[in-house]
Parts: C-alpha cells; sequence; structure tokens
C-alpha cells in the first residue's frame, strides 16, 4: 500500500511539472511600430488644400454653419522633429479674424490605412492685439497615396469668463 502511495505521488509530481512546458516560439509577432513624433518616414509633411465646414456649440445650443471655407493646413517638423499642424488665416462665421493657429506637438502613428495624427494645446487666438485663450484639438486620419486628409479640430474659444464657443471644424484636403 505504501508503495502504492509512493508510485501514485511520483505520478502526480511528474503530471505536475509537464504542466508548464510549452511548445513553439515564446518571441511575439514583430510589431510595427513608428516614432510618434516623426511619423512614418516624413510623408505627412505637407500643405493640404481643402474645405472645412464648421459647427458651433453656445450656451447649450449647437448649429450647422453654412459657410465652406477653402482652406490651407500645413503639417511640418521643426528643428527638434516635432510635428506642427497649421491652420492659417481662420475666420469664424461672423467674419471675425483670428489669424493662423497652431497645434504642437502632433503625434503621428502609423495605421493599416495610413497616419493617424492627434494632438492637443492651450493658445492664444487674436484679433486686433487681444488674445483668447484656446483649447485647440486635432484628430483625424492622413490616407492613400495622394495623402487625403480627414481631420476634426476642435476649438474651444474663450470669449468671455463666462462663456466658451466650441467650434467643430471638419476639414477635408489634399495634399498640394
Amino acid at each position: 500500500m505504501k508503495r502504492m502511495n509512493h508510485f501514485y505521488l511520483v505520478l502526480i509530481a511528474l503530471c505536475t511539472s509537464l504542466t508548464f512546458i510549452t511548445c513553439g516560439n515564446d518571441e511575439n509577432e514583430p510589431t510595427f511600430t513608428i516614432d510618434p513624433i516623426l511619423g512614418p518616414d516624413g510623408w505627412v509633411e505637407a500643405t493640404y488644400l481643402g474645405t472645412t465646414l464648421t459647427d458651433l456649440e453656445s450656451r447649450n445650443m449647437s448649429m450647422r454653419i453654412d459657410t465652406t471655407y477653402n482652406q490651407a493646413i500645413t503639417l511640418e517638423k521643426d528643428s527638434l522633429g516635432q510635428l506642427t499642424l497649421t491652420y492659417h488665416d481662420w475666420t469664424d462665421h461672423t467674419g471675425m479674424h483670428y489669424g493662423d493657429f497652431h497645434i504642437v506637438p502632433v503625434r503621428a502613428i502609423t495605421t493599416t490605412e495610413g497616419v493617424a495624427i492627434s494632438g492637443e494645446c492651450t493658445d492664444s487666438l487674436y484679433k486686433a492685439g487681444q488674445g483668447y485663450p484656446a483649447t485647440l484639438i486635432v484628430e483625424g486620419n492622413i490616407n492613400g497615396e495622394q495623402r487625403e486628409a480627414n481631420l476634426t479640430l476642435n476649438i474651444h474659444l474663450a470669449v468671455s469668463p463666462a462663456m466658451t464657443l466650441k467650434f467643430t471644424l471638419s476639414y477635408e484636403g489634399i495634399a498640394n
């Protein structure tokens, strides 16, 4: 009986030790990642010419503004290799001109279809020398051989201590 118990004990120990043996290659599949600041081979850098549709949200009301803007957006690297988005010469639906706004750094991550970009910064937009504090957010994709940009730009613009206007700019353009 003791011999049988000893046999079962050895059999259990052997089975337990074999459960942790695995077959195959333990190495993970290779991942294709790109430096999120530089973007894939710098091909995102360009001036994109296209159109912008604007949605405005104010005091719990939102509306689509029918004005379509012809617009240039530039993506370029600075001397440190950070990708910057510049939206040139922004004018809102009332005709108020704010000039250029910049979002830096922009992250560019390769996807199966192109490049996903995103970025956020706090800055001031200017008119007649006055600063308007704004949160600037961009996200979207640049796809295809023609480098087609499909971007959403959100501008949360403080026009007074009690009021913030939220502009959503839907941008579509092609690299020039």
